[in-house]
């Protein structure tokens, strides 16, 4: 656990030691007090002068508050720096996790990581790095001290404090077991209420606001009492601490007292044992607060831990790309196909393949439709151009390159992909559109060109804010159409060499598929057009057709050349496959998902 923080702690550990030094220095400074607090009862009993003792004991007093707070700052500014830097770090890593590990995992919860996880480790931190460091020598200093005045006096105190002390430990060991499971019962209810909020308009739909509100509060509840358990045991460790405190100063003051009596022990002496006893219940306390701290911090440690140890993307630079992974990649020879698959195996678990052997190209500035039934492996091939998973074997090229010789920055700055779902995030319009090209924000005139190419620009003009209008959460302002040409336009301010799109037209009327097909046509000037089909339109549009079935590439040829020879693709096209809807029909969307 110790070890556990040390590493999270670099970056900010000459801060850490700037703040322990001080408060080190503030707590040797409060040790000597009771000494001058001595000093002056001893000058009283004798009727010596007092400004000498008192001015010392003063002095000691306000350098101790001054040390002290100057320490308190940068202990709590390192704590701060702490937090900013470990969430960056897990930002980093975050959004850089393979695509295989995070399939597996909740956002809410991840995101519980990156926010309360992190509080709970920088209290932790801060007594773990200074405080418990400190207060422990404080005690150490004390109980030296004490053994310097009377040793009779030090052991009766350790004696009872060591009791105390085993029971606090025991009841700390509990409170690391009940930490964990509450943190994981408060990222479970940032997972679940992150599920229900983003599917909002499907729980009202659906009727299932009780449902989920349900679930919720069986979360919350669950936490609850996991917390319960927690403060339970914390407020514990409080009583029994200053009963030890409390029955330790109570035998010093009774067996003090009558050592004093018997003339063992000066008055003074007692005095400077009785502050010492005082002095030493903070430190202990806030020692076992501490230890309590950390106990409560096992469990965001290992959570914590847990995110860095899923694997992330490989970001380095292949020997084709290194020096230049930003720039906007050249054109190629013509010869070389804009994209090459060769002999793709790949599934999303080891005995379940869903690519067997798929081999395709798509010739540069051509208009390709990918076509299947569901589970074909339409949209693995498409997850796999786009890197977000590497294949079992086989050969991915795009412009000639293959995906060993280019990095991943390199390799995507030459696609673009227009999803089925065409995702928006919270903002403008602009920011939006820009995404993939944030250089373009200021270029108005591209703007306005690529919204023009997908029929969108005369409904951004009619708005009030143009391109400065705010969408709303997950485009929340804008129509499925508006949407999906708003991605299509997004894609394609980038200028990609290949232009993957699941389903162009899903979402369209009829006039906009029409204006939608020929813009699919003067984009091939720009690039190549790689298209998961299921409507007539696109599939008779494309200058090539390839079958999917069952992994592999079934058969490929035009349209007409398909539906003359091709028995399965016959078949496809009578089951699976839309003609373009008639004015007043509302287009029919057929769902591709992954095959698993």
């Amino acid at each position: 656990m110790l070890r556990q923080l040390w590493t999270l702690t670099r970056g900010q550990r000459r801060a850490l030691s700037a703040a322990l030094l001080l408060t080190l220095v503030a707590a040797a400074v409060g040790v000597a007090q009771p000494l001058a607090a001595k000093g002056v009862v001893d000058a009283l009993t004798a009727r010596r002068p007092l400004f000498l003792p008192v001015t010392c004991l003063v002095l000691l007093l306000l350098c101790q508050a001054l040390i002290g707070a100057g320490a308190g700052f940068l202990l709590e500014r390192a704590g701060e720096r702490f937090v900013l830097d470990t969430r960056t770090r897990l930002f980093s890593h975050l959004l850089r996790i393979r695509m295989h590990a995070f399939d597996r995992l909740r956002v809410g919860d991840l995101m519980a990581r990156a926010s309360t996880d992190v509080v709970v480790l920088r209290e932790a931190l801060t007594h773990v790095s200074v405080q418990l460091a400190t207060n422990l020598c404080i005690a150490l200093g004390s109980v030296g001290a004490m053994f310097v005045i009377d040793p009779v006096l030090m052991l009766l105190i350790l004696s009872v404090l060591l009791v105390g002390s085993i029971v606090i430990k025991v009841l700390s060991t509990r409170i690391g077991r009940v930490s964990m499971r509450l943190q994981t019962a408060v990222g479970a209810i940032s997972a679940g209420l992150e599920r229900a909020l983003s599917g909002l308009r499907t729980v009202r739909a659906n009727r299932a606001e009780q449902r989920e509100i349900a679930h919720l509060n069986g979360l919350a509840q669950h936490a609850y009492e996991e917390a319960v358990r927690s403060a339970r045991l914390t407020a514990t460790i409080a009583p029994v601490a200053q009963m030890a405190i409390n029955a330790a100063f109570v035998l010093v003051l009774l067996v003090g007292a009558a050592r004093v009596d018997e003339g063992v022990l000066s008055l003074g002496a007692l005095v400077a044992i009785l502050l010492y006893a005082n002095q030493l219940g903070g430190p202990v306390t806030e020692l076992i607060e501490g230890v309590a701290s950390v106990s409560r911090a096992k469990g965001a440690v290992e959570r914590i831990e847990e995110v860095y140890s899923f694997p992330t993307e490989d970001r380095a630079l292949a020997p084709a790309d290194r020096g230049t992974p930003h720039r906007q990649p050249s054109r190629h020879a013509p010869a070389a196909p804009a994209l090459e698959l060769r002999d793709l195996r790949f599934g999303y678990a080891p005995d379940a393949p869903v690519l067997r052997g798929l081999s395709l190209t798509v010739p540069p500035h051509a208009l390709v439709a990918l076509v299947g039934p569901s589970g074909a492996g339409k949209s693995t091939t498409f997850a796999l151009i786009n890197r977000f998973y590497e294949p079992w074997s086989g050969d991915l090229r795009i412009d000639g390159h293959s995906a060993a010789d280019l990095g991943l920055d390199a390799w995507r700055a030459r696609i673009g992909w227009v999803e089925q779902d065409c995702p928006m995030l919270h903002g403008t319009l602009r920011e939006n559109l820009c995404y993939a090209a944030p250089d373009a924000a200021t270029d108005d005139d591209g703007l306005w060109r690529v919204l023009d190419l997908v029929n969108l620009a005369q409904r951004v003009r009619r708005l009030p804010a143009g391109l400065d209008t705010g969408i709303g959460e997950r485009g929340a302002r804008l129509s499925s159409g508006e949407r999906q040409r708003l991605a299509i336009a997004r894609a394609i301010l980038a200028r990609p060499r290949l232009l993957l799109m699941d389903e162009p037209t899903a979402h369209l009327d009829p006039a906009n598929e029409a204006a939608l097909t020929v813009t699919l046509h003067n984009l091939r000037r720009e690039c190549a057009l790689l298209v998961i089909a299921h409507r007539m339109t696109t599939i008779e549009a494309a200058d090539s057709v390839i079958m999917l079935d069952d992994g592999t590439a079934h058969a490929t040829g035009t349209y007409a050349e398909l539906l003359r020879t091709d028995a399965g693709f016959q078949r496809h096209v009578a089951n699976g496959t839309h003609s373009s809807p008639t004015l007043g029909q509302d287009p029919v969307v057929v769902p591709d998902h992954p095959a698993v």
